[in-house]
């Protein structure tokens, strides 16, 4: 990997790429045995250019937190900057910057994953580059005003397109990774509202030979299990947890902080009653029923009582071909 960068770029300090992470990058790829698919390097003037110094005229910018994107134009092509905080109240720039390269890079092959297209690591702020999702994050098409933009067959498609890259990023390499992460924010569509996940800097490994992983409680990230909480154990259900969470916010319209409240309150009955009560127009109450259920088993507070990400996006499947 690091190869490919200096014969791209044989100008860029050394310094530069230890401080942007490609030192820890290589040793991060040993991750995925090595492999990692191709990504273009670009220089801190192209992406300057690209993204007209920085300035979103269009509003397509989010912050998140410990960074923020733009949309930018290169080589004719639409593309999304991810720049990065020079530092971060977790660990450092470096290490961060390096995890989310080395899982992007192995993920961009799935077709619900943001594509990373590239990367600048010849500035102090690493910058990354992906596909351009036309439509934006998530939380555009179901919040407020937005709840009802999207039709019933486009919110069951994204639900299973998101467990679906879940299922990839837990069981589509030789180690089994934990996202950590997943929320509405880290959720982008394409012109033709395919899910795309992203975010994965805080993504873990589990151990080969171990069912969880013990980390710090990122309470500055969002929701999180009950276990993650407790006793700071994550595992393939703590994303499952996520992406329960996901479903009922697609149903509901609300945030999770507002489900959580009601979660808290023990009565999973009232929860599905409310998404479903959300949906009360759509024609196919079965789905909707039925997917309020699969929601309230990825909540349950015992992990080993939640299904898998793949028993999720196949139990979608079997609901989203359910008939009135």
């Amino acid at each position: 990997m690091l190869s490919l960068f200096r014969n791209h770029k044989s100008k860029a300090k050394e310094g530069f790429f230890q401080k942007n992470g490609a030192t820890i990058l290589e040793q991060l790829i040993h991750d995925f045995n090595g492999n990692c698919n191709p990504i273009q390097l670009y220089s801190a003037e192209e992406l300057k250019k690209a993204t007209n110094d920085y300035h979103s005229d269009d509003g397509m910018r989010y912050d998140g937190w410990n960074f923020g994107v733009y949309k930018g134009v290169h080589g004719g092509r639409e593309i999304l900057v991810k720049i990065f905080g020079e530092r971060s109240n977790y660990r450092s720039s470096e290490f961060l910057i390096a995890t989310e390269l080395a899982v992007s890079s192995n993920m961009s092959n799935h077709k619900n994953v943001l594509k990373l297209l590239g990367c600048c690591l010849e500035t102090e702020l690493a910058t990354l580059v992906f596909e351009f999702p036309a439509k934006g994050n998530l939380p555009r098409h179901i919040y407020g005003d937005n709840a009802q933009s999207l039709p019933w067959k486009t919110k069951l498609k994204i639900a299973i397109e998101v467990a679906d890259a879940v299922s990839y990023l837990h069981h589509g390499s030789s180690k089994v990774f934990i996202h950590r992460n997943i929320r509405t924010e880290n959720i982008f569509l394409d012109q033709d509202c395919v899910a795309k996940l992203s975010d994965f800097q805080v993504s873990l490994p589990i151990p080969l030979d171990q069912d969880h992983v013990l980390s710090e409680c990122l309470s500055f990230l969002g929701h999180l299990s009950p276990e993650v909480l407790m006793y700071n154990r994550y595992t393939e259900k703590s994303d499952v947890f996520n992406l329960g969470m996901i479903i009922c916010e697609i149903l509901t319209g609300k945030k999770s902080y507002e489900l959580l409240r009601l979660r808290s309150s023990g009565d999973s009955k009232e929860l599905e009653n409310i998404m479903e009560g959300n949906l009360l127009h759509e024609s196919n109450m079965r789905q909707v029923t039925e997917c309020s259920k699969l929601a309230v088993r990825c909540l349950d507070s015992d992990p080993n009582a939640r299904p898998t990400a793949q028993e999720v996006s196949q139990t979608l499947r079997s609901i989203k071909r359910f008939q009135l």
